[in-house]
């Protein structure tokens, strides 16, 4: 497990065991959202700064410092299987980063408030995010254009999530509700009841 504090830490658990295995150091304010690599060989986590630092694990040191959110980031996730990262942050931009070219290669504009939550697609080709506007985009990597909105949600979205092999989408909000969303006709299809606290 990976976890990112106020105390501006990367800290590794191992599942059974009380004390950190690892500390990562080198953010200059506090982390807020952490994400390993596919191969989990990798860490990747933002801070308040709007900067993300890349880590390699088993060197235990910074591959790279990538910079150009105005604000806090908020959420990273890595590409299934090329090798990019998209980031999404208090400034109301989603970022999509070449790890190998090392710099911002593409910004998503169009949430009115702070991106909390991004994924990829299953199959790389889409990545869907929530924001503090309530609004979930799914956009079209390739050519950068929002495909579909989904409104319905009352609060902010806390989290989206595609199923692994279904054309289904899961959101879940401050409105205390989960809902999913069929990906091939862009429709409601379920809502959980109010019955929670914020998810």
């Amino acid at each position: 497990m990976v976890t990112g504090g106020e105390d501006k830490k990367v800290n590794l658990w191992a599942v059974g065991r009380p004390n950190c295995i690892m500390s990562l150091n080198g953010h200059t304010t506090a982390v807020m959202c952490v994400k390993f690599g596919r191969s989990e060989d990798t860490v990747c986590a933002g801070s308040v700064s709007g900067s993300m630092k890349l880590w390699d694990l088993e060197a235990t040191k910074i591959l790279r410092t990538l910079t150009g959110h105005k604000s806090s980031v908020k959420c990273v996730d890595f590409h299934p299987y090329g090798e990019f990262l998209a980031s999404g942050s208090q400034d109301n931009t989603l970022k999509l980063w070449d790890m190998r070219r090392k710099g911002c290669i593409r910004t998503y504009k169009g949430h009115s408030q702070a991106v909390n939550t991004l994924k990829f697609s299953p199959d790389g080709r889409w990545i869907v995010s929530g924001g503090e506007d309530g609004v979930i985009k799914l956009w079209d990597l390739p050519s950068g254009e929002v495909l579909t909105e989904f409104i319905g949600h009352t609060g902010s979205i806390a989290e989206v999530e595609f199923h692994p092999n279904e054309f289904l989408l899961a959101s879940g909000s401050s409105d205390r509700s989960i809902k999913f969303w069929d990906l091939e006709n862009f429709q409601l299809i379920s809502s959980t009841g109010a019955d929670s606290g914020p998810v």
